[in-house]
């Protein structure tokens, strides 16, 4: 008689695990995983500035009076120092009065 009973409470305790086994398996339960939507493969804006480890401006690439593209390249302090781009003549390039140093 008490292997019986000892059966009897093993398969009792058997069938209560997977029932609980079965509830807690779904309250972690989570939803399924779907992919991201791929990034863009280009960065579009009006103007993009380049800043150095302290914050400083350094470059900057935008559209001009004129709608054409320009790029001013700041120096240490800040101030512009040569400015490239183009205009309805042509490319432009300008030092902005700064002599070239090889």
């Amino acid at each position: 008689m008490k292997g019986r009973s000892s059966i009897l409470l093993w398969l009792i305790v058997f069938i209560a695990g997977l029932w609980f086994g079965g509830r807690l398996a779904r309250w972690t339960e989570t939803e399924p995983a779907f992919a991201q939507p791929s990034q863009a493969k280009a960065v579009r804006a009006e103007a993009f500035e380049l800043v150095d480890k302290k914050g400083k401006l350094r470059a900057k690439l935008m559209m001009g009076k004129d709608e054409e593209p320009m790029l001013v390249v700041y120096d240490k302090n800040e101030k512009p120092a040569a400015a490239y781009g183009l205009n309805s003549e042509g490319p432009v390039q300008d030092f902005l009065g700064r002599i070239l140093r090889p």
